[in-house]
């Protein structure tokens, strides 16, 4: 199987319909983007080591998922406001503070959501209602980071014929 196929496996395996990234201010412009998920684990040295999932080597709960996204843009002119964004599978659980996404010596900072929709910078808020002695109220709580389903990043710019890989972990339910 060649990395393609196994990439695109993932995709299906993990990420109906998806959609990775996007150009926001000039939607005909393509980026292209890989999205790999890999399993965490430690070789007889305690170094880590990242095992591609696949048909065979199948994610268990428990395991820990490093997400990688590489975007490329190999066209001539830089691409503005591109904003590239990882869902997050049901069946995983998001690991707090463990999205990174470096420009040169750049850090960006995430965006998080819990309905692949709305996003904002954590922590996530959602508003419930509370019933007490018969009266309904709502009531601001704090999204648990596992709960998050997608995160995304927007790049000022992506240079002309570069790449920016963004990463993130979760957990296996």
């Amino acid at each position: 199987m060649n990395i393609r196929t196994l990439l695109m496996a993932v995709l299906l395996l993990f990420l109906p319909a998806a959609q990775v990234a996007t150009a926001q201010s000039t939607p005909s412009q393509l980026v292209h983007v890989l999205l790999a998920s890999l399993i965490v684990g430690k070789d007889t040295k305690g170094q880590e080591t990242l095992t591609p999932t696949s048909g065979s080597t199948r994610p268990r709960p428990g395991d820990l998922l490093a997400w990688k996204a590489t975007a490329f843009n190999d066209l001539t002119s830089s691409v503005p406001d591109l904003a590239l964004t990882i869902p997050i599978p049901a069946t995983t659980a998001y690991l707090e503070g463990s999205a990174v996404l470096r420009v040169g010596s750049q850090t960006l900072s995430p965006v998080f959501s819990f309905d692949g929709q709305h996003f904002a910078p954590a922590p996530l808020k959602r508003e419930i209602t509370v019933v007490r002695n018969g009266v309904s109220t709502l009531q601001e709580v704090t999204v648990p980071p596992s709960e998050y389903r997608a995160v995304r990043w927007i790049l000022p710019t992506l240079a002309a014929r570069s790449q920016v890989l963004a990463e993130l972990r979760t957990s296996v339910r």
